[in-house]
């Protein structure tokens, strides 16, 4: 009986002290409940998130969506109102909602298949990523922000390219390579006797050619003449790295003559013999790899903003990319456009002109 006494009024002081501790932390947890992230602020209009893009240097973020998808309406309910995915789109993008029905044209630009689709655009309409595809919040995370460390390191070699420009301007020495520094493509295979004998044949040193930044070798004085004269139908494409590795794993891996593949009169170096087979399963999709603006005519898109297909047969090939032009005007124009902003005389050889997207 005093036992119970006694600790009946510990008991209650238990109680009372439990239910303090419960109220003081409510107390503490209501106010951050009230504190629910602001939506993500969707655009829809791709002409004016490209200039605000442009005058705020942030990354442009594409979500195209439908009503009619099942997996666009997972996104809104799953990936959108993640506060990390909030808190990104506000530090670094202008994110934008488009109908792929309404703005066709701009769909098609991008090579979508299905939805959703996330694409992820520089203010300079550099296309840095393409996602299709469901994204949940991790996923949708991870391609904004591999997104966003792409185009800073891209921005950054940019600026050390305008400084070796900025520092040869005011007379000072610029680093250079020799000629015979340069990287040898096709590992010394000569490019001609691939293309047009189908054979793997060295080339001599002797019979050297430098274009656009590489050497080539080839097995007769013949054969350097016939490149000289037609480059464009003997480099290999995507700077001779494999296509299957840049498109999959993006990731640059140095492609092998030996696993070679011709396709609409290109050449295309896969680094292993299974790459090669994925290359012959989905050729459209990997003979795209190094065309830039994704075939839109750089000349259109520079002066007038619209997105007018090239043609393949019009192309010339800089820097490793390929840009299409729909007929011998567009392309001419282009390439004098280039040559005048890097000082160069209009009568230069177009095979010497270094341009960039």
């Amino acid at each position: 009986m005093i036992i119970l006494r006694r600790t009946r009024p510990r008991t209650a002081a238990l109680v009372r002290s439990i239910a303090l501790v419960v109220s003081c932390a409510s107390m503490i947890v209501c106010p951050a409940r009230a504190t629910e992230p602001v939506p993500i602020s969707w655009r829809d209009d791709y002409a004016g998130a490209l200039e605000e893009a442009r005058t705020t240097n942030r990354l442009v973020w594409i979500q195209f969506t439908g009503p009619w998808c099942p997996n666009c309406l997972r996104m809104e309910r799953d990936s959108f109102p993640d506060a990390d995915v909030i808190d990104h789109s506000q530090r670094s993008f202008v994110p934008l909602k488009l109908r792929p029905d309404v703005h066709e044209r701009l769909a098609l630009g991008f090579n979508l298949s299905g939805l959703p689709a996330t694409v992820l655009v520089a203010p300079t309409r550099e296309i840095i990523a393409v996602r299709q595809g469901y994204l949940g919040p991790d996923e949708l995370e991870q391609v904004l922000s591999e997104g966003v460390t792409t185009w800073r390191a891209r921005e950054a070699a940019a600026r050390a390219d305008r400084a070796k420009t900025d520092a040869a301007a005011q007379g000072e020495a610029a680093p250079t390579r020799p000629k015979e520094e340069l990287k040898l493509s096709l590992a010394g295979y000569c490019p001609v006797s691939l293309v047009g004998d189908r054979k793997l044949v060295a080339g001599k040193s002797e019979h050297t050619v430098q274009h656009d930044g590489r050497t080539y070798r080839f097995a007769t004085a013949a054969m350097s003449d016939r490149f000289r004269k037609d480059p464009e139908r003997y480099i290999p494409a995507n700077g001779g790295d494999c296509p299957v590795s840049e498109l999959d794993r993006g990731a640059a891996r140095p492609g092998n003559p030996r696993w070679g593949v011709l396709y609409q009169g290109r050449l295309y170096l896969c680094a292993s013999d299974d790459a090669r087979s994925r290359f012959l399963g989905e050729p459209e999709r990997y003979s795209m790899v190094d065309v830039a603006e994704k075939g839109f005519c750089a000349h259109c898109l520079s002066e007038t903003g619209m997105q007018v297909r090239g043609n393949p047969k019009y192309a010339i090939t800089r820097e490793g990319l390929r840009y299409w032009f729909p007929d011998p005007t567009h392309r001419a124009a282009f390439l004098a456009a280039n040559l005048t902003a890097s000082g160069a005389s209009a009568s230069d050889s177009p095979t010497s002109t270094t341009v960039r997207r």
